[in-house]
């Protein structure tokens, strides 16, 4: 006998946390300081890729809008969502491009954020970063 395989079912809050983490990437790509400060919960605590830490107002001021900068676009890759009561983890690849100059640079994060839903609505509480190098191209493999 043949059966479908099922296709688990995404929750309420699953849903919800992805489309916070949409807000997320489109709030950063237009650099909407107003969206980011309802995502990031005021006790927001970032340790980023070089180990150096900051709070909710060090990253709103290096997200706000800046003449010289401009942000290309934000995707999430890989994301990853796990629910435990009103907490959520989430685990995803960020790429940014950016243009500043004339020149564009392109860069990439692994990163894992705890969010917690708080009067009705997902905040981010806690972010850790790490530079993210994807992996070699094989070339003459099927890989």
């Amino acid at each position: 006998m043949c059966s479908a395989q099922a296709v688990p079912k995404i929750s309420k809050d699953e849903q919800q946390v992805r489309a916070a983490v949409k807000q997320w990437a489109d709030a950063v790509a237009a650099r909407d300081t107003a969206a980011l400060d309802k995502l990031f919960a005021a006790d927001l605590f970032i340790t980023a890729y070089d180990g150096s830490t900051r709070g909710k107002k060090e990253e709103l001021e290096v997200l706000r809008a800046s003449p010289g900068l401009k942000t290309l676009s934000v995707e999430n890759e890989d994301l990853r969502v796990k629910i435990y009561g009103t907490s959520a983890v989430v685990t995803a690849i960020v790429k940014m491009r950016f243009e500043s100059g004339g020149k564009e640079t392109a860069v990439a994060f692994r990163y894992t954020a705890v969010f917690v839903k708080k009067d009705g609505r997902w905040q981010i509480t806690t972010l850790q970063t790490t530079r993210y190098t994807p992996p070699p191209i094989k070339l003459g493999t099927n890989q």
